[in-house]
C-alpha cells in the first residue's frame, strides 16, 4: 500500500511509472497489480464507511429507547461496550422492541434509524446521557422483590455455575436463562414459602414432588440424560469424554440420583441441567442447526422435555404459560427476555 501511495503521489499522467523508476520494486510492479491494490483499498474504505453508518444507526436506536426505557438502554449500552457483536446488539434491541410493540412511535423511530446515515447526537453525548439513566426496567418481572431475591441468590451460586459451564463447554448465561425462569415460576407460585423462607434467607427455591432441585429436573428426564451419555447411537450423544460424568458411586441409583438433585450445593442440579442443554444443542447441530444462541428454543425444549425436541427450520417458542405480575409469558419467551436483558452482567455473553 505504501508503494502504491508513493507511486500515485509522484507519477505523471503520461508515464505513471516514470517518477518511481529509481525504485526497482515499484518499477517492476505491474499496472494490473496496482489496480488490484487500489481495489482492495476501495473495499476497505467502503467497509469503514459502512461501519460508521452502523454506529450512527446504533446511536439512533439507543437514543430512541432511552426516551421510553432508560434503564434498558443503559443495560444495552454497557453490554455493547464490553461485547462488540452487532448480532447481540440487534437481539437486545429486539427484546425491548417486542416488549414495547404497542408503542407505535418507538417502532416508527427504530425503523427510521435503519435508514439514516447521519445523526445529531454523538457517541459521547449518548454515553453522558446513559450514565445517568435509571428508573424501572421495561421488563416487569425485574422490578419486584422476588427478582431482587432471585438475582442475589443466583450470584451466590456463580462459582458452581461457572464450574459446571466450563466442564461442559457451555455459556453460563444460557444455563442461567433457564434457571431464572424456573426460579421466577417457583417464587410466583409458592408465595407463602417465599415470604417465610426464601425471602429472609435469599436462597434459590428447590422444586419438589415431580421435579427436583433448582433447575426442576424430573426423574424421568434425569434418567434420559444419563442414558444419552452412554448411548453412542443416540442423537443426543456428546462423545466419549462425557460418558462417565454422571457415573454412580453406589448400587442404589434411585436414592443417589435424588440426593444429587436435591443437594444444597446445587452442583448436580446445574450439571444435569447443563447436560440437558448440551444434548439438545448437539441433536440440533447434527441436523445442521446452530441454536447455541437461541435461548428461547433451548428453554422451550428444556421445559417440554427431550421427546419434544424436533430440529427444524422454524421452531416455535413455547412451553408452560406463566403469569409474572400482570404480564403473561411462555417459558421460552421469558428466557429470551432475561437472556437479552443485560441483567446479571456477572454472567456475560460469549464474545
Amino acid at each position: 500500500y505504501q508503494k502504491v501511495a508513493r507511486l500515485g503521489a509522484g507519477a505523471s499522467s503520461s508515464d505513471p511509472l516514470a517518477a518511481s523508476s529509481t525504485d526497482p520494486e515499484i518499477k517492476n510492479l505491474a499496472l494490473s497489480d496496482i489496480d488490484f491494490k487500489l481495489s482492495e483499498l476501495k473495499t476497505i474504505a467502503d467497509q469503514l464507511a459502512a461501519l460508521r453508518v452502523k454506529k450512527v444507526q446504533d446511536i439512533c436506536q439507543l437514543d430512541a429507547i432511552a426516551e421510553v426505557a432508560p434503564a434498558n438502554a443503559r443495560a444495552i449500552w454497557e453490554v455493547r461496550r464490553g461485547n462488540g457483536s452487532d448480532w447481540l446488539f440487534e437481539q437486545m434491541i429486539l427484546a425491548v422492541s417486542l416488549r414495547l410493540q404497542d408503542n407505535l412511535d418507538l417502532q416508527r423511530r427504530l425503523d427510521e434509524c435503519h435508514k439514516i446515515e447521519s445523526y445529531p447526537r454523538s457517541e459521547s453525548d449518548l454515553a453522558a446521557i446513559l450514565s445517568q439513566a435509571g428508573g424501572d426496567n421495561i421488563f416487569p418481572w425485574a422490578n419486584d422483590d422476588k427478582w431482587r431475591i432471585i438475582s442475589r441468590a443466583v450470584i451466590k451460586d456463580e462459582p458452581v455455575i461457572n464450574l459446571v459451564s466450563k466442564k461442559l463447554g457451555l455459556e453460563p448465561r444460557l444455563m442461567v436463562s433457564v434457571l431464572i425462569v424456573e426460579q421466577l415460576r417457583l417464587y410466583h407460585t409458592q408465595r407463602e414459602l417465599f415470604e417465610k423462607f426464601f425471602k429472609p434467607l435469599e436462597v434459590l427455591a428447590s422444586a419438589n414432588k415431580m421435579a427436583w432441585g433448582v433447575m426442576a429436573i424430573k426423574e424421568a428426564t434425569a434418567i434420559d440424560i444419563e442414558r444419552n451419555l452412554k448411548d453412542g447411537k443416540s442423537a443426543f450423544y456428546l462423545g466419549s469424554e462425557y460418558e462417565h460424568v454422571l457415573d454412580f458411586q453406589t448400587s442404589d441409583q434411585n436414592a443417589e440420583r435424588y440426593e444429587r438433585l436435591t443437594g444444597n450445593d446445587h452442583y448436580y442440579s446445574y450439571l444435569y441441567g447443563g447436560l440437558l442443554i448440551r444434548q439438545v444443542i448437539q441433536q440440533w447441530a447434527i441436523k445442521g442447526y446452530d441454536i447455541r444462541r437461541r435461548p428461547e428454543i433451548i428453554s422451550t425444549i428444556f421445559n417440554l422435555g427431550l421427546s419434544k425436541s424436533k430440529p427444524k427450520d422454524d421452531p416455535l417458542v413455547g412451553g408452560s404459560e406463566l403469569t409474572i405480575g400482570s404480564a403473561n409469558y411462555t417459558f421460552g419467551s421469558l428466557a429470551h427476555e432475561f437472556y437479552y436483558s443485560g441483567l446479571l452482567p456477572e454472567f456475560s455473553y460469549e464474545q
